[in-house]
């Protein structure tokens, strides 16, 4: 039974405009239209990261550079090698968001070394696999979260879904809102990619400070 938090989430979710709507049912199929001219784009970010480990999180960063975008791999799950190598280069410069589908330990590194530099956890989704279902608890900006709905129909290709949600949605909201979504998988039964955690990393601006519990 929902609780009124809950209800809450989806009524500011459901504010949602038609056109949002069919957007959210482009990205489930992969076919969103291009923006008019003068539409507001996507905010950049510097690298999509996975985990080759797992397959969705490889499907998440496949669905990435099939839009242009740039990915990195972690070394067997530890982010010691993409941090020394790439990040603090990147980030002593400047802060540059991030995006990625990985373990909550990754993204514990990650975002630690990211407040450090600028940067917040701005959206942040939990998939657990349980059974033939993964169960989805979301936060962050309203546009997000609409274009992420069509979650409950894309079966074995959410983590794909999530990949194009991230690419195309734009962040920059002082929105906030969680929802939860469950998918009907199929497959083998769940073992150590039961627990995954999409998320995006970007450039800390003024009024907008908030932290994501667990």
């Amino acid at each position: 039974m929902s609780n009124r938090r809950e209800f809450v989430a989806w009524g500011a979710l459901a504010i949602g405009t038609l056109a949002a709507a069919r957007e959210s049912a482009a990205f489930a199929q992969g076919t969103a239209p291009p923006r008019a001219a003068g539409a507001a784009a996507a905010d950049p970010l510097y690298a999509f990261v996975y985990d080759d480990r797992f397959p969705d999180s490889a499907a998440f960063a496949a669905q990435a550079r099939a839009r242009g975008q740039r990915t990195q791999s972690l070394d067997h799950g530890d982010v010691t090698r993409l941090w020394y190598d790439d990040l603090y280069h990147q980030w002593k410069k400047g802060p540059v968001g991030i995006a990625g589908l990985t373990t909550p330990g990754a993204l514990f590194v990650l975002e630690t070394f990211g407040n450090d530099a600028g940067l917040r956890l701005q959206f942040k989704a939990d998939h657990r696999r349980r059974g033939n279902q993964v169960e989805h608890r979301l936060f962050g900006p309203g546009p997000m979260l609409r274009a992420a709905l069509p979650l409950e129909t894309s079966g074995n290709q959410w983590s794909a879904h999530m990949g194009r949600v991230m690419c195309a949605a734009r962040r920059r909201s002082f929105e906030r809102s969680e929802v939860r979504l469950t998918t009907q998988v199929s497959g083998g039964p769940p073992g150590e990619n039961d627990y995954l955690v999409s998320w995006v990393l970007a450039p800390r601006s003024r009024g907008s400070m908030t932290t994501w519990g667990s």
